[in-house]
């Protein structure tokens, strides 16, 4: 393997290994609910990128080839949306803090995506390109449910007037593969 080859896959780790730090910080630290469990998630989804990329590195021919795990992101977020249930009917307001660190987890999926894409693109081993295209989709995921949960938390009244069920809809294209 090329020294810049490596050089990609040592960054693209350690983006992975900051970004599950950085959402468990913020699960932590958030007092919203679904911001909660969105970063607790996106937390899970980072850790297993880690996986992924490790295995690159080590130029193991068993890596995971773009499959999705037991645990999916997808069935997570569902579980998550489902057994919230009478919570979510709460009224819980968002603390400027939680909107702030939506806002920059938005700005951070957008690099990464940006990112991936790009070493996807630049890449010349097919089984690299189809990893890094895999991660690049699970940061598309990741944004979407960024933007649309930021859009909710921003005004819910209005959300709900014009995207009814949004959030859920989301979650369920996301179990039916349609993201």
């Amino acid at each position: 393997m090329s020294n810049a080859a490596k050089d990609v896959r040592s960054i693209a780790l350690q983006m992975e290994k900051d970004g599950a730090k950085f959402y468990g910080d913020l699960a932590n630290k958030t007092l919203h609910p679904i911001g909660k469990a969105m970063f607790r998630s996106f937390a899970e989804d980072e850790k297993q990128h880690i996986k992924r990329l490790q295995a690159l590195l080590s130029a193991d021919k068993s890596a995971p080839s773009g499959e999705k795990t037991v645990d999916t992101p997808k069935k997570r977020l569902i579980t998550v949306f489902q057994s919230m249930g009478n919570e979510l009917k709460k009224t819980v307001t968002m603390n400027t803090n939680d909107i702030d660190a939506v806002k920059l987890a938005i700005k951070l999926e957008e690099e990464g995506l940006k990112f991936y894409e790009k070493t996807a693109k630049e890449s010349e081993d097919e089984k690299e390109k189809k990893s890094f295209r895999f991660l690049a989709d699970e940061e598309k995921i990741h944004l979407n449910v960024l933007k649309n949960t930021l859009e909710y938390i921003e005004d819910k009244e209005r959300w709900e007037a014009e995207k009814e069920g949004r959030i859920y809809d989301l979650w369920m294209d996301m179990i039916n593969k349609k993201i």
